[in-house]
């Protein structure tokens, strides 16, 4: 079939690291369907212009051929995400013309946009992020502000109204079933596909990739890998790092990769508070990921606990760090948690410095024999969320619009 993935972030790799769409995309190409992948030309929250580097509004990538709408460059959370936000919903309608079979979009609030542009297409909508509850949650966000309010409306219809509903976290059914509307929701339409990772191209950059880490060796290196933003509690870590260190574990050290509007702000705070056991990298290559992960101790996963995490993570990173088969540390206790479903490392018993210092300390004073074993259970978890198990999972949902059809 001819399908049509209309997803704002969705732009094509190696620059843009959110690869859900194009990990489907190509695997779906590959058993013989027509994949298009429609997204902004301005990539997230970076002077990057998919539109000016490409010279032109469209490209193929793996067999995915891409178009772009044109939409400005913007950082942060304000006015210009905004514009962003909106001139690319508007340009939505430009493509009216490609027919496809099938629609995916990735988040309710493309749903109108989407169903002007096909009203007589089937559409499937996508959740990978509870908008606008994560930003009422996580950015501490007013219920009644007005932009708010027309989110949680867009997410109301669309949840109604689309042919089929996917959610990445796996609690996601529970989060509709307690909506006012959820009288409404024919809930055999509700599946869920995790975010997952993509073995093969991880296994492949592994091996492709090599460079000098600058670590010491002989030291329990602890790895994390993501964004640097008030919601990952990075400075978390930093003052689980301090709490380690006056613990007398000298030999402990943290190795912290990625970017964000907290970065100069950590890299300061480490400074000014003598935690030298911290040290970051910034923005790194996401062919680079697996191997540094791989050369960890223990990778270690952050975020700040707010309510919504009941209903499940779906982070990417949880994928990398499972694929690169090395235990995990987490500091928040969230519901669906493979960590602690397939035992693959230790997660804080609260969200707190000392509880996530605990955390470290207990990996660290656990046996080597069975930190082997944590890396291959996540390692097997992994595979089990590999691309073409998922994209199995997508074809069921499909079938099920196709059907219903």
């Amino acid at each position: 079939m001819k399908l049509l993935i209309i997803a704002h972030y969705g732009q094509q790799p190696p620059k843009n690291t959110m690869r859900r769409y194009h990990n489907w995309g190509k695997v779906l190409v590959d058993r013989g369907h027509k994949v298009t992948i429609l997204a902004a030309s301005a990539l997230h929250n970076t002077k990057i212009d998919f539109i000016d580097e490409l010279g032109s509004d469209r490209s193929v990538c793996d067999g995915v051929r891409y178009l772009y709408i044109k939409t400005p460059q913007y950082t942060g959370n304000g006015l210009g995400r905004m514009k962003n936000m909106m001139l690319f919903c508007m340009g939505i309608k430009k493509y009216s013309s490609l027919n496809p079979d099938l629609i995916l979009i990735c988040g309710a609030y493309l749903y109108g946009f989407a169903r002007r542009a096909f009203p007589k297409v089937p559409l499937i909508t996508d959740t990978v992020d509870l908008w606008p509850e994560s930003i009422v949650q996580y950015a501490d966000f007013s219920k009644s502000n007005p932009l708010i309010k027309y989110l949680y409306r867009m997410e109301k219809k669309a949840y109604i109204k689309s042919d089929a509903l996917i959610f990445s976290m796996e609690g996601g059914v529970d989060y509709v079933r307690e909506r006012t509307y959820a009288g409404k929701i024919n809930f055999s339409k509700i599946f869920h596909i995790n975010m997952g990772c993509d073995i093969s191209q991880k296994d492949k950059e592994l091996e492709g990739v090599s460079f000098d880490l600058g670590w010491d060796f002989n030291k329990f290196n602890v790895v994390y890998c993501g964004s640097i933003r008030q919601a990952n509690q990075v400075q978390q870590i930093c003052d689980a790092a301090k709490i380690v260190k006056d613990r007398g574990y000298q030999d402990i050290k943290f190795q912290i990769y990625g970017n964000g509007d907290d970065l100069s702000m950590l890299q300061k705070y480490v400074a000014d508070n003598e935690i030298n056991n911290v040290r970051f990298y910034g923005r790194i290559e996401k062919e680079k990921i697996p191997f540094i992960l791989s050369h960890g101790k223990a990778n270690i996963l952050t975020y700040k606990h707010v309510p919504l995490m009941k209903y499940g993570g779906s982070q990417s990173k949880l994928f990398d760090y499972l694929a690169s088969g090395k235990p995990i540390i987490c500091n928040a206790k969230f519901g669906y948690n493979l960590i602690e479903r397939y035992r693959c490392g230790v997660v804080a018993k609260t969200q707190s410095a000392d509880a996530l210092a605990d955390a470290v300390e207990k990996l660290y004073k656990t046996d080597t024999d069975e930190l082997v074993k944590m890396g291959e259970r996540a390692r097997k978890t992994a595979c089990m969320y590999d691309q073409p198990v998922l994209v199995d999972q997508l074809e069921k949902v499909f079938q099920y619009v196709c059907n219903k059809k």
